[in-house]
């Protein structure tokens, strides 16, 4: 995927972290979510697209997850898209 459309990176995020977030997030909120969705597809490992959301994802540790598990269920929801 070389190019990420917001619509995509909505979608992604969706399928691969919360099913219920909504558009009245707000477009900044979503601007941030699509810019870190694209670094994470453009990382080379998953270690290092898991170093790109790992500052928002500390808080999800509460429910047993990792920013590794969830880098891998966005490249899996992105590679779904194609």
């Amino acid at each position: 995927m070389t190019t990420l459309s917001i619509d995509q990176a909505k979608a992604i995020y969706r399928a691969a972290i919360d099913s219920r977030v909504s558009d009245g997030e707000g477009d900044a909120w979503w601007r941030d979510v699509h810019e870190e969705v694209a670094l994470v597809l453009a990382a080379r490992t998953i270690s290092e697209a898991a170093a790109v959301i790992n500052w928002w994802h500390n808080d999800w540790t509460m429910v047993n997850d990792t920013a590794r598990a969830a880098a891998k269920r966005l490249r899996e929801a992105a590679r779904a898209l194609r």
